[in-house]
């Protein structure tokens, strides 16, 4: 066995020897403690999952260089908007983002919250300078749950972050569903947690004002059950702290 094969093995044996280790926490920067290998930090959050749909179409009609630099504009205002309300960004894939609002249930209004200020952001208050590449199509997937995330990489940024968690994956499906206009979609548990201020909006309707419903259900299928979602067009002004 070559030197790189014994040192490959050494490792393999520590991590699968180990008893895999946690620290609970409501703090995302504590994870920037926790130690290289068998350990994690694990805790209750709101997630967005925030996904680019048409990037390998994008790839392909503008090359890599604007593929490239239109992820790091996104990325720039997911982490503006989102880090108001003590959130993170995660560069989940390469045409994704996971979003982490560390929380009980005092999370899931600043995950809606900052869903749909990102809307706004993307589709109004910057869509000029996203003209660099035309066409672009993103969703949002929101649920909440507990998560655990462990290290990639020995160094203390929390980037080197990789996250587990069922809400992960359901977030991930509900953005499938989720499409312009309707950009932003919410598990049933987040839509039936919500106050009226993020569930009714009064609009004029023939000249009167009337309190109408923002979210609209629909059906979906998931681990081979239907179960409902909430998609909505609703945005908030940047300004609106």
């Amino acid at each position: 066995m070559t030197e790189w094969e014994q040192e490959l093995s050494t490792k393999l044996s520590r991590l699968s020897e180990a008893e895999f280790d946690y620290k609970d926490t409501k703090d995302i920067n504590e994870a920037s403690n926790i130690d290289y290998g068998a350990t994690g930090v694990y805790m209750e959050a709101s997630i967005i999952y925030f996904e680019i749909k048409n990037l390998p179409y994008l790839l392909k009609e503008h090359g890599r260089r604007k593929a490239a630099q239109v992820y790091t504009m996104y990325k720039e205002v997911l982490t503006t908007i989102s880090s108001r309300s003590g959130a993170f960004v995660n560069c989940f894939a390469p045409n994704a983002f996971l979003i982490v609002f560390p929380g009980k249930e005092e999370s899931i209004p600043q995950a809606v919250e900052a869903s749909m200020r990102i809307v706004q952001a993307l589709s109004e208050t910057y869509k000029n300078q996203f003209t660099i590449i035309p066409g672009i199509e993103f969703a949002m997937g929101l649920d909440h749950g507990h998560i655990m995330g462990t290290k990639n990489k020995s160094d203390n940024g929390l980037d080197s972050l990789t996250w587990f968690g069922s809400c992960i994956y359901k977030a991930m499906r509900i953005s499938r569903e989720c499409a312009r206009p309707f950009y932003i979609g919410v598990s049933g548990s987040i839509y039936h947690s919500l106050g009226e201020d993020l569930r009714i909006s009064e609009r004029r309707i023939l000249g009167i004002k009337k309190k109408v419903e923002i979210w609209t259900k629909i059906t979906y299928q998931y681990e081979n059950v239907k179960k409902h979602l909430y998609q909505t067009n609703h945005k908030i002004p940047l300004d609106e702290a």
